[in-house]
């Protein structure tokens, strides 16, 4: 069995094994999902996925409600849904809706209601104690998941999947966590599952096609059910057509959706225990799965393929990977599909960082449909940074004659910087950036450093990506001497004990203490927040903070570093109280913010027309804006 081979299901046929499985984009308005939604499953239809799960967020019960969500119970989405299903079809393939009802795993703010839940057990991701369901509301909601896999069917959806993985209730009544009932839906495993049947059973009463159940296989929280559980689990449970594979709840998201950093839970061995139980077909995923990953998972017994973050990053993978082409990556950062959604930057829908399109495909056309540049110009583009490599690609794919002047002896900028340790996937983004450069045949000087005067008039445009300069530890003034941290990560030394100074407040500063750690420095962190680094995106600082504190980094948060005196004693005041101590370390590292290097753009700009800058040469942002400048200048010069 592969990848790329026509699969088979309760009457569904696919056309390769991979799956697109749901996932959170937030494009909904009031309860009813919107026509980004159905492009951007409709991109990954078009794209090689053989089935698209999805969307997430459906609810089946208004007793659970939230803005990111589509009321799937409720007639008026019915119209919304026809379109989603209409667009997946259009490319030839089936969609299976997912439904859901959050339970303890969401707050009532939105409609000020309380949450129903098994017990009044809170989620420690949204500390709301929920409300025991009546026997009442038990019967409402499961009548709630017919309703809404009737709507599903209306609308022209293939089949309904029943999610049991995080934010989900079905999963909280299997959960002795969440489940300390003492009535026939609590007590041993049979009585946990009574719940999950009945909806499975009432959604099979009012659907046509298959049910599917995605089931998380442990929830690594303290008290819930484990990977050894999991055959009691599915002896208890009936009704369903096939099982897709997930892992943990909500508030353990930073290992179920590993980012940079992070050791994922190993999902084979326990997907080798499912296929082994049930007689269904079974659709399995890792914590991060790449198109490499699908050999090993087919071998563990596995009829499809869930894709979710590589999809986002290349809508195309699949169609690309069956033609042995490139595709772009993705890097794990989690910064735009899982903090861009929760931690609602940009109207808070799904992104990629090194896809723009993606989240906007309504906006911008797939770069092989982009229109050729009406006046093909000759550029030169100062820095081989991301910025200018996106443009450089793009803007030669729609026919400028574009040259790289990169003043270093390779591309990549700041991106050759970050990509190593924790953060090696990032390596894979350089990597991709520099295909696509070689790829479309951009002209590269390397060594070469461009000053105003260098530029002549020939060129019809220049781009300037020259990026950020590092940050200058002499701007804060100390009597003492204190240690950069960008010169930390490039090897200077430093002694045994250290106080790191985080005034960066993000990834550079975890960065900066691992690289201490691993040296063996004795290293106390301090930041003006409650951890360092606490900029860093909510999926992967959890991870990276127990890896400090496993390698022996001690904290100190809400204190600012005031002074270093001239024999380096320390001076940290509490931003709180305002009250004052020192330290006496070997060696003070300041980890400061960069400034935009933008003295050749205001050159240039001020001598001739057609200059731009584009990336950290505007203002030092985060690595999605790189991209994004690049793309969006490429596509309109």
């Amino acid at each position: 069995m592969n990848l790329f081979e026509e699969g088979t299901f309760d009457g569904l046929e696919t056309s390769t094994r991979g799956v697109f499985r749901p996932v959170r984009t937030r494009f909904v308005d009031d309860g009813v999902p919107s026509t980004e939604l159905a492009a951007h499953l409709a991109a990954r239809a078009a794209g090689g996925a053989g089935l698209i799960v999805g969307p997430a967020q459906m609810l089946a019960h208004s007793s659970a409600s939230g803005p990111s969500f589509i009321d799937a119970y409720a007639d008026r989405a019915v119209t919304g849904l026809s379109n989603v299903a209409d667009a997946v079809h259009e490319t030839g393939t089936p969609i299976v809706g997912q439904l859901t009802h959050t339970g303890a795993e969401e707050t009532g703010d939105w409609r000020m209601q309380p949450q129903l839940a098994p017990s009044p057990a809170a989620s420690d991701a949204t500390y709301e104690m929920p409300k025991p369901m009546s026997h009442a509301e038990i019967d409402d909601v499961i009548a709630g998941f017919g309703t809404a896999a009737a709507n599903l069917e209306r609308a022209g959806f293939d089949g309904v999947e029943l999610a049991a993985g995080p934010f989900s209730v079905l999963r909280q009544f299997l959960s002795p966590r969440y489940n300390t009932r003492e009535d026939e839906y609590g007590g041993d495993w049979c009585g946990r599952a009574r719940f999950v049947n009945e909806a499975l059973a009432a959604v099979g009463d009012r659907t046509t096609g298959p049910v599917g159940l995605h089931l998380s296989l442990a929830e690594l929280e303290y008290g819930g059910y484990e990977f050894e559980d999991v055959p009691a689990i599915l002896d208890a449970l009936e009704g369903y057509d096939y099982l897709s594979c997930t892992l943990g709840t909500r508030a353990t998201y930073h290992m179920t959706h590993a980012g940079v950093g992070a050791t994922p839970p190993d999902l084979r061995e326990p997907i080798e225990t499912v296929v082994d139980i049930v007689d269904v077909p079974v659709m399995g995923r890792l914590p991060f799965t790449s198109v490499d990953d699908a050999a090993d998972l087919f071998e563990a017994g596995v009829d499809f393929v869930s894709f979710t973050r590589q999809l986002l990053a290349d809508a195309k993978t699949l169609e690309k990977a069956r033609a042995d082409q490139r595709f772009d990556r993705c890097i794990q950062c989690n910064q735009k599909c899982l903090e861009g959604v929760y931690g609602h930057a940009h109207g808070g829908h799904v992104e990629c960082v090194v896809d723009p399109r993606t989240g906007r495909e309504t906006q911008l056309p797939p770069l092989a449909d982009e229109e050729p540049a009406a006046i093909p110009q000759t550029v030169l583009i100062v820095g081989g940074g991301v910025a200018g490599m996106r443009f450089a690609a793009v803007a030669t794919h729609r026919g400028h004659d574009v040259t790289i002047r990169e003043a270093s002896d390779s591309l990549g900028g700041q991106l050759e910087f970050a990509a190593n340790g924790a953060f090696e996937p990032f390596r894979r983004s350089l990597e991709d950036l520099e295909a696509a450069v070689i790829d479309a045949g951009v002209t590269v000087e390397l060594e070469t450093p461009v000053t105003a005067a260098d530029v002549d008039p020939s060129w019809d445009a220049v781009v300037v990506a020259t990026g950020a300069t590092p940050p200058d530890v002499d701007e804060y003034d100390f009597e003492g001497e204190v240690v950069n941290a960008f010169d930390v990560l490039t090897g200077a030394e430093v002694g045994e004990d250290v106080l790191l100074f985080d005034d960066n407040r993000w990834v550079i500063t975890i960065q900066t203490g691992l690289e201490l750690l691993s040296r063996d420095q004795d290293v106390e962190m301090v930041s003006r927040d409650h951890y360092p680094g606490f900029r860093t995106e909510q999926p992967n600082l959890p991870e990276f903070v127990a890896q400090l504190q496993r390698r022996g980094a001690t904290f100190t948060g809400n204190h600012t570093l005031d002074a270093v005196d001239a024999a380096g004693t320390a001076t940290l005041r509490n931003t709180l109280t305002g009250d004052r101590e020192t330290r006496s370390p070997d060696t003070v590292v300041v980890v400061g913010r960069r400034h935009a290097d933008e003295d050749l753009y205001l050159e240039l700009d001020s001598q001739r027309d057609s200059v731009y800058r584009i990336g950290d040469a505007v203002s030092p942002r985060k690595l999605d804006r790189a991209y994004y400048d690049g793309e969006m200048l490429g596509r309109r010069l």
